[in-house]
C-alpha cells in the first residue's frame, strides 16, 4: 500500500520498484490464464513477519508470470497464476534472495498454500568483521522524509534546533523558530504526540533538548486525515531513541564544547520475550552570546533611533524517559511511559538605546537585565494495542496526561541620560517574578481493517485534546523619591483553555499500478482566554470544520513513481501569540500578543515525482501550492519613539514552489544528499493596513556529504544557503554557513570519538529590513554559532545480534524499517 508507508524505511522503496519491474513484464503477457492462486507468509529467523517483500512467480524458463508485495503481517497472495510448474522468487533489501522450485498448480488443485516461508538475512564476512546494510542519512517516502540524526555527526553534542536546521525542507531562525519550505507555524510532535513536554515555548525548548536524545526526525508536508489538522505547512515529528534488541543493552556519551557547553546521555534497555524496559536520560548545558542591533530611520531625516543589546543566554535541561512495554500474547501489548524534564532558559546582559533629532543625540537609555525561566515537565502515557484474528485488523488506544510548571524572573535596572550624558532619571528598578503552568490531556483510539479487497485499508478514529494554561506575575517598579508601585507595563496575568475533539475516516486501496487514498476529518475547537492586563477582558471563540484529504499515485516504468495529493489544514493561534502581555526588554522594539486572533485555514496541493537508480542514486521533485486564509503575520508600527509588533490576521497568503531532493552515491565510500527549494510568496494584508501587500521569490539549498576513510575515520560536511526572503513588511537578507565533523570508531565499533565545528566561517548572521509608512528599521542578530564540540560515545551490553544471525536475521532488517527504532549498527559510515 503506497500511502501506508508511515514508519517504514528504504526497503519499502526497494520492494516497490522491484515489484514494478515484475508487474511491467507481467503486463506484457496478455494471454495469461485467469485461474490459480498461490499464497503464503514470509517470516524471518524469529518467525516475525517481513512486510514489503517482493514476491515474483516465474515459469521454468524464468518468464515472469505474476507477483505481489507482502503486507504488514507478511502475507502475500498471487492470482491468477495459470496452471503448470513454477518457480517462486523472494526479494527484500537486507535479506538473501530465496527461490522455491517445483510449485505445481493444476486445474484439479488450482489453489496452493505455502504457509510460513523463512528467509535469511544477507550478511558478508570479511576478516571476521560483519558488514550489514545500514540506514542512510535521509530516507525518502511518498508522504514524508525521515532524517536519521545519528548519521549526522555535525550536530553531535548540539540541540534539537541544530538537528532540525540540517533536515531537508526545514530552516531555523536565530531564536529557534522552525520553518518548513519557508513558512513558519509548523506543528512539532514528539513520538507522534503533541510536544506538551516542551513547556509551551517550543523555540526555547528546542534549544534545550539535547540532540543525543533524538533518533530521527520525520517531515510530513501533506498529512492525511489520520493526523491532526493543526499546522500551517505540515508536521515535524521528533522520534526519541528506543532500543528493540533482546538482552541488556545501553549506551553512554559525554561531551564538551567551547565556552562552557556540556552534554551527556545514558540509554539503557532490558528486553525479553514479554518485557521491554527502557531508560533514557540526557542533559545539556549551553551558554552563548547573543547580540542584537536595531536602527530606525525616518525617511525625512528628522528622527532616528538605535539600540544595541549584548546578552549572555543560557539553555539547558535534564530530560528523562522511563518506560515498560509488556506483550501479553501475539495479539495484545501494553506500554507505560513516564517523562520528567527539568529545563532552564534565559539570559542576562546590558542594552543601550539612543534617540536622535536631526542627527543630534536627544536621549540615552542604558539598562541591565536578567531573565530566567525554569520549567518542570511531567508526562504519563499509556498505550494499548490489540491485533484481531483477521489479518491487518488492529485497534490502538492511547491516553496521555502532561503538565508543566514554570517559575520565571525578570529584573531591569534603567538609567536615562540627556545628550550631554547627564543623568535625567534613574535608577529605575523593575522586577516581575511570576509563575504559570500548562496542562494537557490527549485521548485517542484508532481502528484499521481491510474491507473489500486484499489490498485495501479502512481507518477510523477519534481524538480529544484538552489544554489549559495560566500565567501570573507580581511586577513592581521603584525609583528614587517615589514609592514602589505595581508596574502595569510588565503585568502578565492570563488564563487560557482550548478543547479540540476530532473524528476521522480514511480509505485506501491499489489497483494494478494505481493507488489512491481519501479521508475526511472533522474537528471541533473552542478556546477561552481571560486577562487581567486589560481589565479582565474575556476572549472566546469556537469552530467546527471539515478537513478533507485525497491522494493518488501511479507507478511508472524503470523505478519511477508519481504522487498527487490535496489536504485542507488549519493553524490555531498559540497562547503565546494571544497573550496581551507587552515585552519591554527593548523599549525601542516592543511586542505583545493579540487575544483577538482567529485560526488560519490552508489548502495544500502537492505533486511529487520519485526516481530510484540502480547505482544507489535517488531523486524526488515536489511542486506545491498553498493558499492560506486569515494569514497570521507580525505587524510592526511606530509607537512612543520605537517600534511595536503584534500578530494580526491578514486576508490571505499564497506560496507556491518547487523542491528538489537527491542523493548521489558518488563512490562506494562517498555519498552526497542535496536539497533545493524555490518558492514564490504573496502576502495580502490590506484588510489591516494598505501597506501590507508584498510578494517575492526566494530559495534555499542544503548539501550534506559523507566520506568513509580508512582506519575507522569518517568525515562529514554540511552546507546551507538561504536567499533573501520577503516578509509582510520587509525582507530578510541572505545567510550561509558550513558545518564539519570528523569521527573515529574503535573498540570493534562499540566506541566513537567525534570532533565537530558548526558555522566554520562564522557567517550565520541574520539581518532584516522593515519598510514602514514613514521610516524603515534594520535589525541585525548575531548569536554564537561557531562552536566546537568533542563527544565520546560507547555502546555496551549483551544483545541478541549473534542469535539473530544464527537464525537468519540481520541487525537491520525489520528494525531498520521502523522509523521509531534506534540505529544500533555503526559500521564505519553514516
Amino acid at each position: 500500500m503506497i500511502f501506508n508507508l508511515s514508519g517504514k524505511s528504504f526497503p519499502i522503496l526497494f520492494a516497490l520498484v522491484s515489484l514494478l519491474c515484475s508487474s511491467t513484464l507481467y503486463g506484457q503477457d496478455s494471454k495469461k490464464a485467469e485461474t490459480g492462486r498461490l499464497s503464503g507468509r514470509i517470516v524471518d529467523g524469529r518467525n516475525s513477519p517481513v512486510p514489503y517483500a517482493t514476491i515474483t512467480l516465474l515459469k521454468t524458463d524464468s518468464t515472469v508470470v505474476n507477483g505481489d508485495l507482502t503486507k504488514e503481517d507478511g502475507n502475500f497472495s498471487i492470482a491468477p497464476t495459470g496452471t503448470g510448474t513454477f518457480l517462486l522468487r523472494i526479494n527484500i533489501l537486507g535479506f538473501k534472495q530465496r527461490f522455491i522450485k517445483g510449485l505445481e498448480i493444476t486445474t484439479q488443485s488450482p489453489e496452493k498454500k505455502l504457509g510460513n516461508i523463512k528467509i535469511a538475512a544477507e550478511e558478508h564476512t570479511l576478516n571476521e568483521v560483519h558488514v550489514t546494510a545500514e540506514k542512510s542519512l535521509m530516507e525518502m517516502h511518498v508522504d514524508k522524509k525521515v532524517f536519521n540524526v545519528e548519521k549526522n555527526i555535525t550536530t553531535t553534542g548540539g540541540s534539537a534546533a541544530d538537528v532540525l536546521q540540517n533536515v531537508p525542507s526545514l530552516t531555523v531562525d536565530p531564536d529557534g523558530n522552525v520553518s518548513l519550505r519557508g513558512k513558519d507555524n509548523v506543528t512539532i510532535l514528539i513520538d507522534g504526540k503533541p510536544a506538551t513536554l516542551l513547556g509551551g515555548d517550543n523555540a526555547s525548548a528546542l534549544q534545550s533538548l539535547p540532540a543525543s536524545s533524538i533518533s530521527n526526525v520525520e517531515v510530513i508536508t501533506n498529512p492525511s486525515s489520520k493526523y491532526d489538522a493543526q499546522g500551517m505547512t505540515g508536521i515535524v515529528n521528533i522520534i526519541t531513541k528506543k532500543d528493540k534488541k533482546t538482552g541488556l543493552n545501553g549506551s553512554v556519551s559525554i561531551g564538551a564544547g567551547t565556552n562552557d557547553k556540556y552534554n551527556g546521555s545514558l540509554n539503557l534497555n532490558l528486553k525479553n520475550d514479554k518485557w521491554n524496559v527502557f531508560l533514557n536520560s540526557s542533559f545539556r548545558q549551553n551558554r552563548s552570546y547573543r547580540r542584537e542591533t536595531n536602527d530606525g530611520i525616518f525617511y525625512d531625516g528628522t528622527f532616528s533611533y538605535e539600540s544595541y543589546e549584548d546578552n549572555l543566554r543560557e539553555f539547558g535541561g535534564w530530560f528523562n524517559t522511563l518506560g515498560a512495554e509488556y506483550t501479553f500474547d501475539q495479539k495484545n501489548s501494553l506500554m507505560l511511559t513516564q517523562n520528567i524534564n527539568k529545563m532552564q532558559w534565559g539570559g542576562r546582559g546590558t542594552s543601550s538605546l539612543q534617540t536622535f533629532d536631526s542627527g543630534h543625540v536627544q536621549q540615552v537609555q542604558r539598562r541591565s537585565f536578567d531573565q530566567m525561566g525554569s520549567p518542570l515537565s511531567s508526562s504519563t502515557a499509556l498505550n494499548y494495542k490489540h491485533k484481531f484474528s483477521k489479518p491487518k485488523q488492529e485497534l490502538t488506544a492511547d491516553a496521555t496526561f502532561a503538565k508543566t510548571w514554570v517559575d520565571r524572573t525578570q529584573n531591569f535596572t534603567t538609567n536615562y541620560y540627556d545628550g550631554s550624558e547627564s543623568l535625567t532619571a534613574g535608577p529605575i528598578l523593575q522586577t516581575a517574578p511570576g509563575e504559570g503552568s500548562n496542562t494537557s490531556w490527549n485521548l485517542q483510539a484508532d481502528f484499521t481493517t481491510p474491507l473489500f479487497t486484499k489490498t485495501d485499508h479502512f481507518d477510523a478514529g477519534w481524538k480529544s485534546q484538552l489544554y489549559g494554561f495560566e500565567s501570573h506575575n507580581t511586577p513592581l517598579r521603584s525609583e528614587p523619591g517615589s514609592p514602589t508601585v505595581v508596574d502595569a507595563s510588565l503585568l502578565n496575568s492570563f488564563d487560557y483553555s482550548q478543547d479540540i475533539h476530532a473524528a476521522y475516516i480514511n480509505y485506501s486501496d491499489q489497483r494494478a499500478k494505481w493507488s489512491y487514498q481519501a479521508g475526511l476529518r472533522m474537528e471541533y475547537a473552542s478556546y477561552k482566554g481571560t486577562t487581567m492586563s486589560v481589565n479582565g477582558a474575556e476572549y472566546t471563540n469556537e469552530f467546527l470544520n471539515l478537513f478533507p484529504s485525497a491522494y493518488l499515485s501511479y507507478q511508472l516504468p524503470q523505478k519511477q513513481n508519481v504522487y498527487l495529493s490535496y489536504t485542507r489544514r488549519t493553524d490555531r493561534p498559540h497562547f503565546h501569540q494571544m497573550m496581551p502581555y507587552v515585552d519591554i526588554s527593548n523599549l525601542q522594539d516592543t511586542s505583545a500578543g493579540n487575544p483577538n486572533l482567529v485560526p488560519e485555514f490552508i489548502h495544500n496541493i502537492e505533486l511529487n515525482y520519485a526516481k530510484q537508480f540502480v547505482q544507489g542514486h535517488s531523486f524526488i521533485a515536489s511542486a506545491y501550492y498553498q493558499y492560506t486564509e486569515n494569514l497570521i503575520a507580525h505587524y510592526k508600527r511606530f509607537n512612543n519613539g520605537g517600534s511595536y509588533t503584534q500578530p494580526q490576521n491578514l486576508a490571505a497568503g499564497i506560496t507556491y514552489g518547487l523542491e528538489l531532493i537527491g542523493k548521489a552515491q558518488i563512490l562506494p565510500i562517498w555519498d552526497a544528499t542535496l536539497n533545493f527549494n524555490f518558492f514564490q510568496t504573496e502576502i495580502k494584508g490590506a484588510n489591516v493596513d494598505p501597506s501590507l501587500q508584498n510578494s517575492g521569490f526566494s530559495w534555499f539549498g542544503k548539501i550534506n556529504t559523507n566520506l568513509r576513510l580508512p582506519q575507522g575515520f569518517s568525515l562529514q560536511l554540511n552546507g546551507n544557503y538561504e536567499a533573501p526572503e520577503i516578509e509582510a513588511q520587509g525582507t530578510e537578507k541572505a545567510v550561509y554557513f558550513v558545518d564539519a565533523a570528523l569521527k573515529k570508531s574503535f573498540l570493534k565499533n562499540k566506541a566513537s570519538l567525534v570532533l565537530n565545528v558548526s558555522d566554520i566561517f562564522n557567517t550565520r548572521k541574520y539581518t532584516r529590513r522593515y519598510d514602514l509608512d514613514n521610516y524603515y528599521q534594520l535589525t541585525y542578530k548575531d548569536r554564537e554559532t561557531r562552536i566546537a564540540n568533542i563527544i565520546f560515545s560507547y555502546r555496551f551490553g549483551k544483545s541478541d545480534v549473534g542469535k539473530r544471525r544464527a537464525q537468519g536475521r540481520g541487525e537491520n532488517n525489520v528494525k531498520d524499517r521502523n522509523s521509531t527504532g534506534d540505529d544500533d549498527g555503526d559500521q564505519g559510515g553514516f
